[in-house]
């Protein structure tokens, strides 16, 4: 939140002026019209800024009721009616505002009102139905107003739970969901209405969660948001603090995740220094895996397209959790499924993203990954016990499409 400079509170429909000071609405035009000056009946609002008595720009108001006075004086002055009683009055009402804005402007700056971002909420039969297609259609459909919808929040009975809840609690592909959610900008600490945060929510399957998640997969579930910084709420009674996510873990009896929210690092996504033995991994990113309390180090998967397990010293891992501008992987969503790339460094992640931005064919970074989604959709229908059902669909569909594109080769034979 922005704190005005007046009230030292939490700025209400804030102004921000272009010296970057902010300040609520009423504290700005309360400290403006306390010092107002007065000339020839004329209202002077103070025009500094009360921080460092930079100029303030006047309003977008103002400067319409300029524009407007000086566009009716000419219109008058077109027609020859510059002596009538309305023309002379124009001319009054131009000097005042001229005073009020003041000789200084530079024609140019408005003062803008910053406009809090609209918080924009899923529709409700998106959260009954927890159909994978059904939202990302939602989620990917046009959107000209820029509504940040990877930050939506779900509807009041749900808590107002944010969208990587939501993933948590849908009956499959849940982890690919967040990962795809959080590199189009999902808040890794968004908070519902009862205070509980995405982490909170993992160490709650089970308790008072239903999710489809396993505890293996809860456990990748955590590893993942703390690896894109997930913390814990300074407020012990609060669902997100770390006591609370402790005491659900534990209740779930689910040891590893236990684990990894008692240790500092486990988790969370470091970047390899000062290796000495290893030095050609220095630099590389790495999940913290396990702590290993005998010989008091850690047990590191080093990221990249041909992941590798070794074991490291806590002086060597330099926290580096992932943004959008520095990730190790990017998820797409096409046909149905989720495709991921690797990458073994920033580089090569960002000239990914810039690729992407320019709509040029992005560089090929694992020629797998087609065939990864592939098989992760025939592993799921098989799972479902369906392939055969789809096998069969798909043989019959070809088979009438067959038959109909003989039948007009013979009806266009019949006609000749």
């Amino acid at each position: 939140m922005v704190e005005c400079v007046i009230c030292l509170e939490p700025a209400k429909k804030p102004v921000k002026l272009p010296c970057k000071h902010q300040f609520c609405g009423e504290c700005f035009e309360g400290w403006r019209s306390k010092y107002v000056l007065s000339s020839e009946s004329t209202e002077i609002f103070e025009r500094t800024c009360p921080s460092c008595r930079a100029p303030i720009p006047p309003s977008k108001e103002q400067v319409s009721v300029l524009k407007a006075t000086r566009l009716m004086m000419q219109k008058y002055e077109r027609d020859g009616e510059q002596n009538t009683p309305d023309y002379l009055q124009l001319c009054g009402d131009l000097k005042k505002i001229e005073t009020q804005i003041g000789e200084d402007w530079d024609g140019v700056t408005v003062l803008e009102e910053e406009s809090p971002e609209q918080e924009v909420a899923m529709p409700g039969y998106i959260v009954h139905k927890r159909d994978l297609k059904t939202f990302m259609r939602w989620f990917n459909a046009a959107n000209p107003a820029g509504l940040d919808r990877a930050n939506a929040k779900l509807p009041a009975e749900m808590r107002s739970m944010s969208l990587l809840t939501f993933a948590i609690l849908m009956p499959s592909h849940n982890i690919d969901l967040m990962r795809y959610l959080l590199l189009r900008g999902s808040n890794v600490n968004k908070k519902s209405d009862s205070g509980a945060t995405p982490l909170s929510a993992v160490c709650e399957i089970g308790v008072s969660i239903s999710s489809s998640l396993d505890p293996g997969q809860a456990v990748e579930a955590a590893k993942l948001l703390l690896s894109w910084g997930a913390e814990y709420d300074s407020d012990r009674g609060s669902m997100g603090s770390k006591e609370c996510c402790l005491a659900r873990a534990q209740a779930q009896s689910n040891v590893e995740l236990v684990s990894i929210l008692q240790s500092k690092l486990c988790g969370r996504r470091c970047e390899l220094v000062n290796l000495s033995s290893l030095s050609e991994m220095n630099g590389r990113t790495c999940i913290v895996e396990e702590y290993l309390k005998s010989s008091k180090q850690y047990t590191v998967t080093v990221l990249g397209r041909r992941k590798e397990e070794i074991i490291v010293r806590p002086d060597n891992l330099k926290r580096r959790d992932r943004t959008l501008q520095d990730c190790d992987y990017y998820i797409e969503f096409n046909n149905g499924r989720f495709i991921r790339n690797d990458f073994d460094s920033k580089d090569d992640y960002q000239a990914f993203l810039s690729a992407m931005n320019r709509d040029e064919q992005p560089p090929a970074v694992d020629p797998n990954a087609e065939a990864k989604a592939e098989q992760a959709a025939a592993d799921l229908l098989a799972e479902l016990g369906i392939e055969d059902d789809v096998t069969e669909k798909k043989a019959k569909a070809q088979s009438k499409s067959g038959k109909k594109s003989k039948n007009k080769k013979k009806g266009k034979k019949g006609k000749k």
